[in-house]
């Protein structure tokens, strides 16, 4: 009695450690599916990601170099879109909640080290701006 009671837990773990894989593995085949992961879909998501929507229904999208305008660092060889300076009020919002509709420019990459400021996905947080480190 107690062997089969040790089997019928042992096979309950094995069940619930298959499940939360298969979660998991959907999950991440959602998860990757969503629009903005899948620029070349439409000329929305395209421009989001900071590429050209062509007359021919395509995306051309470009790693952008130093210095060159950016919305989230996905479009830069260095991975990095550097905010621009904020104006007082601007950091003063920045308190309440996260600046959206902004645009930096690519940072070089050699100076990527640490936490370093960013635009990620056209919004500016707290955090993307290095606050969040009491």
């Amino acid at each position: 009695m107690q062997k089969q009671k040790t089997r019928n837990i042992f096979l309950f773990i094995i069940l619930i450690f298959v499940t939360v894989i298969l979660f998991g593995v959907g999950l991440g085949f959602l998860y990757s599916s969503l629009p903005e992961h899948h620029p070349e879909k439409n000329e929305q998501s395209c421009e989001k990601a900071g590429g050209l929507w062509t007359d021919d229904q395509d995306c051309l999208l470009s790693y952008k170099k130093s210095g060159e305008t950016c919305t989230d660092g996905g479009q830069c060889e260095s991975g990095v879109c550097y905010p621009p300076a904020l104006t007082d009020e601007q950091k003063n919002n920045l308190t309440k909640g996260p600046l959206e509709g902004m645009v930096g420019t690519c940072y070089p990459e050699e100076l990527v080290t640490g936490c370093v400021k960013q635009v990620l996905l056209g919004t500016i947080t707290e955090e993307s701006m290095c606050l969040d480190e009491k």
